[in-house]
């Protein structure tokens, strides 16, 4: 099959979105199907069609992260798109795939369809609502509440990351055949790799002492301002331990304030703050960790939606400890693969976070049950199979 996805995102960076674009297409291209991937802005330079890991990715218009919002810049992004696709769909394109897009998604379908492709529609996160919604806020919350209405009962199939959004997605399409895919990893690429892992810690000064490390954003629903309050209790109990940051504030979301929480808690000797990473770093970072945190609270985003950091925490076969919340208690069990806290909860996570420091027999145990678990749900092959299977399921019917 011929196969498109279209995603507004900027690929040439490391984000989730990037990363689980990149493997539904890389899952069903394994499987020998054409698999097209249309980004409408390329933010940095470099052609407008290239091949990735037997991908090709195509680039509506170049931009500059400076310009890139301009109405100009996006309306001739969103046009360039919409040509793309009715060129790729003229050309015996079988399905097209709408990942999380507003109601341009509408114009995309249309040039899809009446060149005979169906149409799938992808959700992996909740719309994220603003605590106090500006007039633009405003204005996209309209924009993205038209989408769903309409864009899940023009399609063929729709898929979404998790239980809660399923079911969200037959309520709206009833009619409409669903399928959870949940979050993907390259199990291949996502593993310890131990030359990685100590110039990691030479880099970063990180010594001998245990790591835990907490790779993502500061939006306040990761619950980053709880795994610091754990890392004070820690410190107060004398607990020798190194906490990694990697990440940083997302702009235009409520954050917390990472670097004055840790200078508030006087936790400067036991914190390093590394910023972004790139995927090659992300890697290196999760091996040189001996304990992988997911510290998420219990927020309607973290329901709806399930972090593609669990799927690349658990391949790598590292000890993780997650608090149950949305889907994670699905895959995750206490004790089996993982320990579970429950969200928010400070004083959980510290007894968690310090009998793992303690105990490398019971992270290397959890480790292994970690990364089968992996191999067993996350593997980005096994989603390819899946997707390619309901499709053939849809055409036939």
């Amino acid at each position: 099959m011929k196969i498109a996805i279209v995603a507004l995102t900027d690929y040439d960076s490391a984000s989730s979105t990037v990363r689980r674009v990149h493997m539904l297409g890389k899952g069903m291209a394994a499987l020998d199907h054409k698999v097209h991937i249309i980004i409408p802005q390329r933010f940095w330079p470099g052609p407008l069609a290239e091949e990735i890991d037997g991908l090709t990715i195509h680039w509506g218009a170049t931009t500059t992260p400076e310009a890139w919002s301009s109405l100009v810049a996006r309306l001739h992004a969103r046009w360039a798109t919409i040509r793309l696709v009715d060129t790729l769909a003229a050309n015996s394109l079988d399905w097209l795939i709408l990942y999380n897009l507003g109601l341009e998604g509408i114009l995309l379908l249309v040039a899809a369809r009446r060149h005979g492709a169906r149409i799938a529609v992808e959700y992996c996160d909740a719309r994220v609502r603003p605590q106090h919604p500006s007039l633009e806020d405003r204005a996209r919350l309209v924009w993205h509440g038209l989408t769903d209405a309409l864009v899940p009962r023009c399609t063929s199939l729709n898929i979404a990351i998790s239980r809660f959004l399923e079911q969200w997605l037959r309520v709206k399409a009833p009619r409409t055949p669903t399928l959870i895919v949940p979050p993907l990893v390259d199990t291949d690429m996502f593993r310890v790799q131990p030359q990685e892992a100590q110039r990691f810690r030479e880099k970063w000064q990180l010594g001998s002492t245990p790591v835990i490390a907490y790779l993502g954003s500061y939006w306040k629903v990761e619950g980053v301002a709880t795994l610091l309050k754990s890392a004070s209790a820690l410190a107060a109990a004398g607990e020798q331990f190194k906490l990694v940051l990697s990440g940083a504030a997302v702009p235009g979301r409520d954050c917390d304030d990472v670097p004055y929480i840790v200078k508030e808690m006087g936790l400067d000797r036991y914190v390093v703050q590394t910023g972004w990473l790139r995927t090659g770093e992300v890697i290196a970072c999760m091996s040189a960790a001996d304990i992988l945190v997911i510290p998420k609270t219990d927020d309607f985003a973290n329901r709806a939606g399930v972090g593609t950091k669990m799927a690349e925490y658990l391949s790598m076969g590292q000890a993780v400890v997650a608090t149950r919340v949305g889907d994670v208690p699905l895959y995750l069990h206490d004790g089996l693969n993982s320990l579970l806290c429950a969200p928010d909860d400070q004083s959980e996570l510290t007894n968690a976070l310090s009998r793992l420091l303690n105990e490398p027999a019971e992270r290397s145990r959890l480790g292994i049950n970690a990364r089968q678990t992996a191999l067993n749900h996350f593997d980005f092959r096994s989603a390819g199979s899946q997707i390619i299977a309901m499709m053939r399921q849809v055409q036939s019917g």
